[in-house]
């Protein structure tokens, strides 16, 4: 018996944006499935990072349709996104933590500006957080006495303590050695594993998306050059597809 199709979570039809003068997304059509993580590759500049600051509101498609668990965004006032911004974390370039807050500071935030006010669940839903990204025993320490791997999970616990269905990670892995990120690799498939969380990793590293991909979104001149799994990824016959995987350029001469 084959296992049931999976829902959309978000849906991205004929999305167009300019920045400026500069046409950075020329017509994108993306479906992001329930429970499955897809990463977004290509090279720098070609709105990776664009596109997913559309899906929470961060930036407004100058033409287009995006739907968040069947919710139309387009067109939505500020208040009218916070239901949607609770069903989407995010982890920013770099964790994006605030200085003068320790790391149980940091990670209770969504909650306080989100109006939980009772002391004892904040506490709670902070631990269990930490706990799932090991940093319990860093909880009171800022962020400026943490590693950059530490600064990334505290980032993960904030995205999911608002118990987000789906988490935006942007270049979680970048700055960090091997070691390290292969444990945000980790993390990110054991919160799709337990929790069944959507994810969304914008990402240059070729060695992540082949360990924990179920699909791949190849970005180029503003539009998905290719969809698919890790495997078609790697079987590809697209010369552009393949010089990205190898990092060739190609540039003659």
């Amino acid at each position: 018996m084959s296992a049931p199709e999976k829902s959309p979570f978000i849906v991205v039809r004929g999305l167009h944006k300019k920045l400026g003068s500069q046409e950075i997304l020329r017509g994108i059509d993306l479906t992001v499935l329930k429970g499955e993580t897809l990463m977004l590759i290509g090279p720098s500049g070609e709105g990776k990072t664009v596109l997913m600051k559309h899906f929470i509101g961060l930036m407004r498609p100058d033409q287009g349709e995006i739907t968040v668990d069947g919710v139309n965004v387009v067109g939505l006032r500020e208040r009218e996104f916070a239901p949607v911004r609770k069903k989407v974390g995010v982890l920013f370039q770099g964790g994006a933590l605030f200085d003068n807050m320790t790391v149980e500071g940091n990670v209770a935030f969504p909650l306080i500006e989100a109006g939980v006010r009772d002391y004892q669940e904040i506490r709670q839903r902070v631990d269990e957080a930490l706990e799932l990204v090991e940093l319990s025993e860093h909880k009171t320490k800022l962020p400026v006495n943490l590693s950059g791997g530490m600064r990334k999970r505290c980032g993960i616990a904030r995205a999911i303590v608002g118990r987000a269905d789906c988490i935006l990670y942007d270049e979680p892995n970048s700055g960090l050695d091997p070691i390290v990120s292969d444990v945000i690799d980790q993390m990110i498939v054991r919160l799709q594993k337990r929790y069944g969380i959507t994810s969304v990793v914008v990402t240059h590293d070729m060695k992540s998306v082949f360990k924990i991909a179920n699909r791949v979104a190849f970005l180029k001149r503003g539009v998905i050059h290719f969809l698919g799994t890790p495997e078609e990824l790697r079987q590809s016959p697209d010369e552009e597809v393949q010089n990205f995987i190898e990092g060739r350029s190609d540039v003659t001469g």
